[in-house]
């Protein structure tokens, strides 16, 4: 499957970390975007955890 490219991946990283210090749930930021596939989100996820 195809997943975010490097840049894109980055720039929905920062979005993500700056929602969630905003105290935001992870599922709910997710479904504000519904073009992010399963693989697209396990990505996002690992990166915010590393």
């Amino acid at each position: 499957m195809k997943t975010l490219s490097g840049i894109k991946l980055k720039i929905m990283v920062r979005a993500f970390r700056i929602r969630i210090k905003n105290g935001e749930a992870f599922e709910d930021i997710a479904a504000d975007y519904p073009a992010l596939t399963t693989d697209d989100l396990e990505a996002i996820r690992e990166a915010l955890n590393a």
